[in-house]
Protein backbone atom coordinates (compact mmCIF):
# COMPACT_ATOMS: atom_id res chain seq x y z
CA UNK A 1 0.00 0.00 0.00
CA UNK A 2 1.43 3.39 -0.88
CA UNK A 3 0.22 6.57 0.71
CA UNK A 4 0.76 10.24 -0.03
CA UNK A 5 1.29 12.82 2.71
CA UNK A 6 1.35 16.47 2.16
CA UNK A 7 2.90 19.17 3.98
CA UNK A 8 1.36 22.13 2.77
CA UNK A 9 3.70 25.21 4.54
CA UNK A 10 3.40 29.05 4.14
CA UNK A 11 5.64 29.65 0.92
CA UNK A 12 5.86 25.36 -0.94
CA UNK A 13 4.41 21.81 -0.90
CA UNK A 14 6.65 18.52 0.79
CA UNK A 15 5.46 15.53 -0.14
CA UNK A 16 5.87 11.98 0.83
CA UNK A 17 5.24 8.67 -0.79
CA UNK A 18 5.15 5.71 1.73
CA UNK A 19 5.50 2.08 1.48
CA UNK A 20 3.88 1.21 4.80
CA UNK A 21 6.39 2.67 7.22
CA UNK A 22 9.11 3.77 4.46
CA UNK A 23 9.32 6.51 2.65
CA UNK A 24 10.31 6.11 -0.90
CA UNK A 25 10.08 9.20 -2.66
CA UNK A 26 10.19 13.45 -1.46
CA UNK A 27 9.66 16.39 -3.37
CA UNK A 28 9.15 19.89 -3.07
CA UNK A 29 6.63 21.68 -5.25
CA UNK A 30 5.15 24.85 -5.79
CA UNK A 31 1.70 25.95 -5.45
CA UNK A 32 1.58 26.81 -9.22
CA UNK A 33 3.06 22.96 -10.11
CA UNK A 34 0.59 21.52 -7.31
CA UNK A 35 -2.07 20.65 -9.87
CA UNK A 36 0.07 19.34 -12.75
CA UNK A 37 2.81 17.33 -10.59
CA UNK A 38 0.27 15.30 -8.17
CA UNK A 39 -1.55 13.40 -10.25
CA UNK A 40 1.45 12.39 -12.12
CA UNK A 41 3.00 10.94 -8.61
CA UNK A 42 -0.68 9.24 -7.32
CA UNK A 43 -0.95 7.26 -10.67
CA UNK A 44 3.08 6.37 -10.35
CA UNK A 45 2.85 5.01 -7.10
CA UNK A 46 -0.87 3.79 -6.90
CA UNK A 47 -1.50 5.55 -4.03
CA UNK A 48 -4.49 4.78 -2.21
CA UNK A 49 -4.63 7.23 0.28
CA UNK A 50 -3.69 10.92 0.96
CA UNK A 51 -3.09 12.66 4.21
CA UNK A 52 -3.12 17.05 3.97
CA UNK A 53 -1.47 19.12 6.60
CA UNK A 54 -2.04 22.86 5.16
CA UNK A 55 -0.57 25.47 7.70
CA UNK A 56 -1.12 27.71 4.60
CA UNK A 57 -5.21 27.61 4.13
CA UNK A 58 -4.19 27.79 0.00
CA UNK A 59 -4.58 23.81 -0.75
CA UNK A 60 -7.97 23.31 0.09
CA UNK A 61 -9.06 24.92 -3.35
CA UNK A 62 -6.96 23.62 -5.33
CA UNK A 63 -7.72 20.44 -4.54
CA UNK A 64 -11.48 21.23 -5.56
CA UNK A 65 -9.87 22.41 -8.87
CA UNK A 66 -8.29 18.11 -8.91
CA UNK A 67 -10.46 15.66 -9.93
CA UNK A 68 -9.14 12.47 -7.73
CA UNK A 69 -11.06 9.26 -7.19
CA UNK A 70 -9.00 8.29 -3.97
CA UNK A 71 -9.23 9.44 -0.09
CA UNK A 72 -8.07 12.83 0.70
CA UNK A 73 -8.01 13.81 4.55
CA UNK A 74 -6.95 16.76 5.94
CA UNK A 75 -5.16 17.31 9.42
CA UNK A 76 -7.23 18.85 12.51
CA UNK A 77 -7.41 18.48 15.94
CA UNK A 78 -10.06 16.60 16.09
CA UNK A 79 -8.35 13.97 13.77
CA UNK A 80 -7.62 10.68 15.41
CA UNK A 81 -4.13 10.84 17.08
CA UNK A 82 -2.12 8.50 18.94
CA UNK A 83 -1.36 11.03 21.94
CA UNK A 84 -3.57 11.91 24.67
CA UNK A 85 -4.36 15.94 23.51
CA UNK A 86 -3.51 18.40 26.66
CA UNK A 87 -3.79 21.61 24.38
CA UNK A 88 -6.09 23.94 25.74
CA UNK A 89 -7.65 25.74 22.56
CA UNK A 90 -8.49 24.18 19.34
CA UNK A 91 -6.10 26.59 17.57
CA UNK A 92 -3.10 23.61 17.40
CA UNK A 93 -1.71 23.51 14.27
CA UNK A 94 -1.49 20.53 12.17
CA UNK A 95 2.15 20.64 11.33
CA UNK A 96 2.59 20.65 15.42
CA UNK A 97 0.59 17.66 15.55
CA UNK A 98 2.22 15.88 12.98
CA UNK A 99 5.76 16.61 14.20
CA UNK A 100 4.94 15.52 17.68
CA UNK A 101 3.10 12.11 16.01
CA UNK A 102 6.90 11.72 13.80
CA UNK A 103 8.80 12.02 16.78
CA UNK A 104 6.28 8.81 18.36
CA UNK A 105 7.20 6.85 15.64
CA UNK A 106 11.14 7.61 16.10
CA UNK A 107 11.17 8.29 19.68
CA UNK A 108 8.82 5.49 21.25
CA UNK A 109 7.72 5.73 24.68
CA UNK A 110 10.92 8.39 25.56
CA UNK A 111 9.82 12.30 26.43
CA UNK A 112 10.90 14.44 23.37
CA UNK A 113 10.92 17.71 22.80
CA UNK A 114 10.49 18.34 19.19
CA UNK A 115 11.94 21.91 17.58
CA UNK A 116 10.87 22.87 14.10
CA UNK A 117 13.01 25.34 12.66
CA UNK A 118 10.61 27.04 9.70
CA UNK A 119 9.34 30.09 9.20
CA UNK A 120 8.32 30.44 12.74
CA UNK A 121 10.21 28.12 15.55
CA UNK A 122 7.94 25.65 17.34
CA UNK A 123 8.90 23.58 20.70
CA UNK A 124 6.65 20.46 21.88
CA UNK A 125 6.87 18.00 24.47
CA UNK A 126 5.28 14.90 24.21
CA UNK A 127 5.83 12.54 27.10
CA UNK A 128 6.98 8.89 27.47
CA UNK A 129 3.47 8.17 28.38
CA UNK A 130 2.60 9.29 25.37
CA UNK A 131 0.52 12.63 26.53
CA UNK A 132 1.39 15.87 24.56
CA UNK A 133 1.15 19.13 26.65
CA UNK A 134 1.86 21.97 24.45
CA UNK A 135 5.43 24.04 24.30
CA UNK A 136 6.37 27.21 22.61
CA UNK A 137 6.12 29.72 19.30
CA UNK A 138 8.58 32.07 18.52
CA UNK A 139 9.86 33.82 15.46
CA UNK A 140 12.26 31.95 12.74
CA UNK A 141 15.31 32.66 11.45
CA UNK A 142 14.00 35.20 8.13
CA UNK A 143 11.18 36.37 10.02
CA UNK A 144 13.77 37.73 12.73
CA UNK A 145 15.66 39.28 9.81
CA UNK A 146 12.57 40.82 8.24
CA UNK A 147 10.83 42.14 11.31
CA UNK A 148 14.41 44.56 11.46
CA UNK A 149 14.20 45.74 8.26
CA UNK A 150 10.44 46.51 8.62
CA UNK A 151 10.25 47.63 11.82
CA UNK A 152 13.07 50.41 11.83
CA UNK A 153 13.87 53.04 9.42
CA UNK A 154 17.35 51.87 8.39
CA UNK A 155 18.25 48.66 8.86
CA UNK A 156 18.77 46.90 5.65
CA UNK A 157 17.26 43.56 4.91
CA UNK A 158 20.45 41.16 4.50
CA UNK A 159 20.75 38.43 1.64
CA UNK A 160 21.18 35.06 4.41
CA UNK A 161 24.62 34.05 4.42
CA UNK A 162 25.86 31.72 7.54
CA UNK A 163 27.50 34.42 9.71
CA UNK A 164 31.19 33.80 9.99
CA UNK A 165 31.05 34.95 13.71
CA UNK A 166 28.66 35.95 16.53
CA UNK A 167 30.24 39.74 16.48
CA UNK A 168 29.65 41.22 13.65
CA UNK A 169 31.23 44.56 12.21
CA UNK A 170 29.20 45.62 9.65
CA UNK A 171 25.89 46.38 9.34
CA UNK A 172 24.66 43.24 7.50
CA UNK A 173 27.04 41.30 9.65
CA UNK A 174 26.03 42.10 12.42
CA UNK A 175 22.29 41.80 11.79
CA UNK A 176 22.85 38.25 10.86
CA UNK A 177 24.81 37.58 13.67
CA UNK A 178 22.37 38.80 16.02
CA UNK A 179 19.43 37.06 14.19
CA UNK A 180 21.54 33.47 13.67
CA UNK A 181 23.30 33.09 17.10
CA UNK A 182 20.39 34.58 19.27
CA UNK A 183 18.00 32.19 17.59
CA UNK A 184 20.90 29.05 18.71
CA UNK A 185 20.81 30.88 22.19
CA UNK A 186 17.50 30.36 22.19
CA UNK A 187 17.36 26.72 21.61
CA UNK A 188 19.93 26.11 24.01
CA UNK A 189 17.99 27.58 26.74
CA UNK A 190 14.41 26.07 25.87
CA UNK A 191 16.44 22.55 25.74
CA UNK A 192 18.07 23.28 29.07
CA UNK A 193 14.96 24.07 30.67
CA UNK A 194 12.65 20.96 29.58
CA UNK A 195 15.81 18.83 30.25
CA UNK A 196 15.80 19.82 33.99
CA UNK A 197 12.46 18.52 34.28
CA UNK A 198 12.15 15.63 31.81
CA UNK A 199 14.73 12.93 32.57
CA UNK A 200 16.11 11.38 29.41
CA UNK A 201 14.94 14.44 26.94
CA UNK A 202 15.19 13.37 23.21
CA UNK A 203 15.40 16.71 21.40
CA UNK A 204 14.33 16.71 17.60
CA UNK A 205 15.27 19.29 15.42
CA UNK A 206 13.29 19.41 12.00
CA UNK A 207 12.14 22.21 9.57
CA UNK A 208 14.36 24.72 6.82
CA UNK A 209 16.76 25.83 8.80
CA UNK A 210 17.44 22.95 11.14
CA UNK A 211 20.89 22.05 9.24
CA UNK A 212 22.12 25.57 9.66
CA UNK A 213 21.52 26.13 13.30
CA UNK A 214 22.78 22.31 14.35
CA UNK A 215 26.01 23.27 13.41
CA UNK A 216 26.65 25.44 16.79
CA UNK A 217 23.93 24.16 19.30
CA UNK A 218 26.34 22.38 21.65
CA UNK A 219 23.68 20.53 23.08
CA UNK A 220 22.87 17.30 21.88
CA UNK A 221 20.28 17.26 19.59
CA UNK A 222 18.89 14.55 16.64
CA UNK A 223 18.52 16.23 13.05
CA UNK A 224 15.25 14.78 11.35
CA UNK A 225 14.69 16.29 7.66
CA UNK A 226 11.44 14.42 7.35
CA UNK A 227 9.85 14.31 10.52
CA UNK A 228 7.05 15.93 9.56
CA UNK A 229 6.25 13.51 6.75
CA UNK A 230 6.42 10.31 9.27
CA UNK A 231 4.56 11.64 11.74
CA UNK A 232 1.79 12.61 8.67
CA UNK A 233 2.20 8.98 7.94
CA UNK A 234 1.97 7.89 11.06
CA UNK A 235 -1.17 9.29 11.96
CA UNK A 236 -2.73 8.23 8.36
CA UNK A 237 -1.88 4.78 9.37
CA UNK A 238 -3.59 4.99 12.90
CA UNK A 239 -6.72 6.39 11.74
CA UNK A 240 -6.83 3.48 8.73
CA UNK A 241 -6.34 0.90 11.71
Amino acid sequence: MHTLVIDAGNTQVKCGVFEQNQLVRTERISYEELAEELPKCIQLYAVEAILVSDVSGKITSLFEAISLSIPIHFLSPSFQLPFQNHYQSATLGSDRIALVAGAMSVFPNTHCLVIDAGTCVTYDLITSSHAYLGGAISPGLHMRLKAMHSFTGKLPLPGWEQPKTYMGNTTQDCLLAGAYYGLVGEIEYMVARYASEYEGLQVVLSGGDASELAMNIKTSIFVHEHLLLYGLNKLLIHNAE
